[in-house]
């Protein structure tokens, strides 16, 4: 009987019943208060879609007394209507807690079954707990607008005025809509939120400490009963968010309970959660990020508080200053600097534009391959190569010259014209001796010369005694040691969070590193400490501007720069600069 006993109050303790969470009066109709309508409909989407056939239901909720003509503040969910969510719209703004909103409820997509004997495709889970920009593509770039033009909906373009929520799946998914555009959506409420590992969410809570902090305001809710699965545990994923999120000075907040995976916790709270996200709407719209100056972003050390701006903008070229017609040969992907802090950038086509402190440009008539600065043309000679191009050209400019080696994708020189050359193919690493021919090309009265292997792009650590390579993958950067007797001692060095196209160092011995999600900045360690954001895909990075002070990127169609607490390195007009050791 002591044993039946023991049994059934362990069994009471480990599988107690879940608490309630009575919905509030602003959950439930009140009297008088007046009532917004409802609109359902059906979106297919086009084979040029992301999402190519889906199928969707959604529901729009139209605010009483709302003027279609003027933009409107609205809010966006996951999986239909959940929450109760347009009946705390009714009440909460009719006592004007919360703006005017428009309500947006989109259920995942569905391609339909082939015949009577085929499973659909549920897109549910591709969908939402994917972290790429895709659904954020789906659903500003085609979802809204086609939803605005066949309802007659003016959705205001200001990211203040737009909120969006989702719960479980459908929660890593409104934070990954916010994330990747903060230019639309900027506050976010996510209940049990699935930030585990399924498609890569479990990383989010390390990249929320190495981003820029952005300009979001969020609300997590999750329980002690929460799902404990095969990816990861619910409850501890969020509140790790959680403190990612206060780490990185967001404007954050949550609530805990004991709640399980469903949304009885998250409804309950739900029109406390819009008061919070919405607050002081009618005085201050605007959501910041960092907004009390509490962030311990590393990369503030290195950027400060300060922002991009364009540098240049590339215009519109006559065809017959491209290469070939077809291509988009006039934009800008590489970048480097000179001691004197010009800018060079330069793409696939004939020319490249020198940027000064005063934004003056000089252009050039040049074949595109690769550049580096030296310290000065007397030990570099001209050669050709077998069909009559150029392979290695020194242009005379402010402070010293360019080397232009047009048939590689990347060079770099040392302070004493030790020069680096490679070109997206598989070969050894080693010294190519005087007359040496490989591939049909000569190389004579270069020095200290070595052939690299398979690199996209190089540069040289400040004190130039090793060689950084990003590899043909570009989410490794390898090192090698540059010595007396070529380079030796190779080896992998750091794994970046993201692909990369471009390297620089500054006098400290950082590596940046360019990339689509913005700079990624590694120690002397190889450790990616931080990610600085971009206002578009970066190309490649260097250093310039008075004191080699400034960062500029390449951006295709622009340069944009921005100052820096660091300074730069130019190895080929630069005696070689020892850094600090790292702190291991």
């Amino acid at each position: 009987m002591r044993l039946i006993l023991t049994f059934c109050l362990l069994a009471q303790l480990g599988f107690a019943a879940e608490p309630e969470f009575p919905l509030t009066a602003d959950s439930k109709p009140q009297p008088g208060i007046p009532q917004g309508t409802i609109i359902k409909d059906t979106y297919t989407a086009m084979e040029g879609s992301v999402f190519p056939g889906t199928q969707r239901e959604y529901q729009i909720y139209l605010p009483a007394g709302v003027d279609q003509s003027k933009p409107a503040a609205f809010m966006v969910f996951q999986d239909g209507v959940i929450y109760q969510a347009p009946v705390v719209f009714d009440n909460l703004i009719a006592k004007k807690d919360i703006p005017p909103l428009v309500g947006i409820f989109i259920k995942p997509g569905v391609v339909p079954a082939a015949n009577d004997n085929a499973l659909p495709r549920f897109n549910r889970s591709y969908e939402y707990d994917s972290i790429t920009p895709t659904y954020s593509q789906f659903l500003i770039d085609e979802f809204l607008p086609a939803i605005e033009a066949k309802h007659g909906l003016k959705l205001s373009t200001d990211p203040n005025h737009a909120a969006i929520s989702g719960n479980s799946s459908g929660g890593i998914c409104a934070f990954m809509v916010a994330w990747y555009r903060p230019d639309r959506f900027r506050r976010v409420f996510t209940g049990v939120g699935t930030y585990v590992g399924i498609h890569g969410a479990d990383q989010l809570p390390v990249l929320v400490r190495k981003y820029e902090p952005k300009p979001l305001r969020i609300f997590l809710q999750s329980g002690t009963g929460d799902n404990n699965l095969y990816c990861g545990d619910w409850w501890m994923a969020n509140q790790t968010m959680e403190r990612s999120l206060t780490w990185a000075g967001y404007d954050v907040n949550h609530a805990w309970g004991e709640g399980g995976h469903n949304q009885k916790h998250a409804s309950q709270i739900f029109p406390d959660v819009l008061r919070w996200l919405w607050r002081d709407w009618q005085t201050n719209i605007e959501v910041k990020a960092n907004p009390k100056g509490e962030s311990k972003w590393k990369g503030y050390d290195v950027v400060g508080d300060g922002v991009w701006e364009k540098a240049y903008t590339v215009p519109s070229l006559p065809k017959d200053e491209l290469i070939t017609e077809d291509a988009e040969t006039h934009e800008l992907h590489k970048c480097v600097a000179d001691s004197s802090g010009v800018v060079y950038a330069y793409g696939d086509s004939r020319w490249l534009i020198g940027i000064s402190e005063e934004v003056t440009k000089q252009k050039f008539e040049v074949r595109i391959g690769s550049l580096a600065p030296v310290k000065s043309a007397k030990t570099l000679r001209l050669w050709p190569q077998e069909n009559g191009d150029e392979m290695i050209q020194p242009l005379p400019q402010h402070t010293g010259p360019l080397l232009l080696a047009p048939a590689y994708s990347s060079v770099a020189v040392t302070h004493d014209s030790k020069v680096f050359l490679a070109r997206r193919r598989t070969l050894s690493v080693g010294p190519l001796q005087e007359g040496k021919v490989e591939l049909g090309t000569y190389i004579r009265g270069l020095g200290s010369l070595s052939w690299l292997p398979d690199a996209t792009a190089m540069c040289l650590s400040p004190d130039q005694s090793q060689l950084y390579l990003l590899g043909n993958y570009n989410s490794w950067v390898s090192v090698v040691n540059v010595t007396p007797n070529g380079l030796e001692h190779g080896q992998n060095f750091c794994t970046l969070d993201f692909p990369a196209t471009g390297l620089c160092v500054d006098t400290n011995g950082w590596l940046y590193a360019a990339s689509e999600v913005g700079i990624q900045v590694c120690d002397q360690a190889g450790r990616v400490n931080f990610i600085i954001s971009t206002p578009k895909e970066a190309h490649d990075v260097c250093f310039g501007g008075k004191d080699l002070s400034e960062l500029f990127i390449a951006c295709g169609d622009a340069i944009y720069k921005r100052p820096t607490k660091a300074k730069g390195v130019v190895s080929g007009q630069q005696a070689p600069i020892k850094p600090a050791p790292p702190k291991l």
